[in-house]
């Protein structure tokens, strides 16, 4: 196809060639010869740096069957690693940037961003000129009529009925600007439809390219979310349980936990669990184990409006632990019922703290487990929870995530509606906009839906996006989005309707007493 291409352009400028050379006077030999200068230009400026664009997608395609075939390394870590990928010098840089920027959120454990956040038709438009190469057919169009114009003004004026010998020369006249006239709008028509031929033919190949090398990249190269949260626990994980298994190995930090082992992360299974479960314990009986509240923002002015509880390790030796260290251990183990019901009284008690100090409290959201809803009667125990301090049922909000509805919907629809005579808010977690798995769920009468992010990486999700709030306004249902990382991500929740979610981009989970001063900083700004 890139033969074709130079092929038709030196077709096009063959033609411009021959038609300035038969020019029939200086007025069509200028016009055509301009034309031939904007094309000339077009063809360098426009044209091919599309070529070029479009055989640097075939290149990185080729390395990117060369990175399958070879078995000394995963075909992510060898193309993170390349530095002439594209062999195209403005591709490669933007790789590059795209290259540290995946560096920094693998080093930072976020998920990664997607290649057409930096490789896309916006970018490849912006470097290839297209809003001034795209005008050029209608320029040339309009050269001809200009001609055209001239031609015919040029024979008009020289008309003079006189004499018979001036009668003579005004048609000589009038036939001489007849003849610009029609030879620089034909030459115009003719250029102009050959030239956006040309360009279209070039653009629309760039852009297959571009689409299969997106398709293979995707496919084959970047890790999906999944795996990529997978990884990112599984490292952590290991890296945690390597650092325990150091500690003095005494009585308080090592037992004998019985059960059989299995679950999210068998890798990390047996001996791991009997290094963490006994600390876990120990961690829960001495009051280790923290909460962090990460805001709710309203989009459009900024304000905070709720939180949401996301609980910590605080380990005596390690620090602070993300619950990916800890929560397969719990959930295999059948502990996690105890540490959310020692979460929900500490939420409780902290709101309570608040209200005594005066504060207006915002909503706090805590997680309910699907094996909470098994283990007991969630309702009731929450209830009794919000009584002992005296605190109102607004003031706690449940979340459950969505595969519990999937895997015990009777169970956990039921508590959900026990949940909500109670005075309690609902939230379904974990929303991905699929409305099949919704109308599945018989029953269900959630509160809100908060809607993970991570399944909407990219520009081109701006209209799927669209049609999630769409159709949730439909269903009359209420979304939160959770996972914000950045401006474009914001941009586009905002651009679909969305009025209130969550984020690092917004802000990281803090300490409730951070998060107290962020409420203070909020009030005094109004003020």
């Amino acid at each position: 196809m890139r033969v074709g291409i130079y092929i038709f352009i030196l077709l096009i400028l063959f033609v411009g060639m021959v038609l300035a050379g038969f020019s029939p006077d200086g007025i069509s030999l200028f016009v055509t010869g301009t034309m031939e200068a904007i094309i000339v230009l077009g063809s360098v400026f426009g044209i091919m740096p599309v070529v070029q664009f479009s055989a640097a997608f075939r290149n990185a395609l080729e390395n990117i069957e060369t990175a399958k075939l070879d078995r000394n390394g995963s075909t992510w870590t060898m193309i993170e690693h390349s530095e002439d990928f594209f062999r195209q010098r403005t591709l490669n840089s933007v790789f590059y940037e795209y290259q540290t920027k995946v560096k920094g959120q693998r080093e930072s454990g976020q998920i990664l961003s997607d290649i057409d956040d930096y490789i896309n038709e916006d970018m490849l438009a912006l470097h290839s000129w297209q809003a001034l190469v795209s005008q050029i057919p209608g320029t040339l169009t309009g050269l001809g009529l200009l001609g055209t114009f001239v031609g015919l003004i040029l024979g008009i004026q020289g008309i003079e009925f006189t004499s018979v010998s001036m009668a003579l020369m005004s048609v000589q006249s009038l036939l001489a600007g007849i003849q610009v006239a029609f030879y620089t709008s034909i030459g115009g028509v003719i250029l102009s439809l050959l030239f956006n031929l040309l360009y279209r033919m070039a653009w629309n190949t760039m852009v297959r390219q571009l689409g299969m090398f997106s398709y293979e990249f995707h496919r084959n190269v970047i890790p999906t979310v999944e795996e990529q949260t997978l990884y990112r626990e599984r490292r952590e994980v290991r890296q945690i349980t390597e650092l325990l298994d150091r500690l003095p190995k005494t009585m308080g930090y090592y037992a004998q936990s019985g059960g059989e082992v299995g679950g999210i992360l068998p890798s990390l299974a047996g001996d791991n669990e009997q290094i963490m479960m006994p600390q876990i314990l120990s961690g829960i009986r001495d009051g280790d184990f923290i909460f962090y509240l990460q805001p709710i923002y309203n989009l459009n002015t900024k304000a905070i409006i709720g939180a949401e509880a996301l609980v910590r390790w605080n380990h005596k030796k390690l620090g602070l632990l993300s619950p990916a260290v800890f929560m397969p251990v719990l959930e295999r183990n059948g502990y996690i019922t105890k540490l959310d019901q020692y979460i929900w009284k500490q939420v409780c008690a902290t709101i309570r703290e608040w209200i005594d100090k005066g504060m207006r409290p915002v909503p706090v959201s805590v997680n309910v487990t699907k094996t909470d809803v098994l283990a007991m009667d969630v309702a009731e125990y929450i209830s009794g929870i919000v009584e002992e301090y005296d605190i109102s049922p607004l003031d706690l909000v449940i979340e459950i995530a969505e595969n519990s509805y999937s895997q015990a919907p009777e169970a956990i629809v039921e508590a959900e509606k026990q949940l909500r005579q109670k005075g309690f808010k609902v939230i379904m977690d974990g929303f991905n906009g699929d409305y099949f798995s919704l109308s599945s769920i018989p029953d269900l009468s959630a509160d809100l839906l908060k809607l993970d992010l991570r399944r909407f990486a990219g520009h081109q999700n701006q209209d799927t996006l669209d049609e999630v709030f769409l159709q949730t306004r439909k269903l009359h249902y209420q979304v939160t989005a959770v996972g914000i990382e950045s401006m474009e991500q914001l941009t586009m929740l905002r651009k679909s309707g969305c009025t209130e979610g969550q984020g690092f981009y917004l802000s990281r989970p803090v300490s409730p007493h951070a998060f107290e001063a962020l409420i203070d900083a909020e009030l005094k700004e109004r003020q």
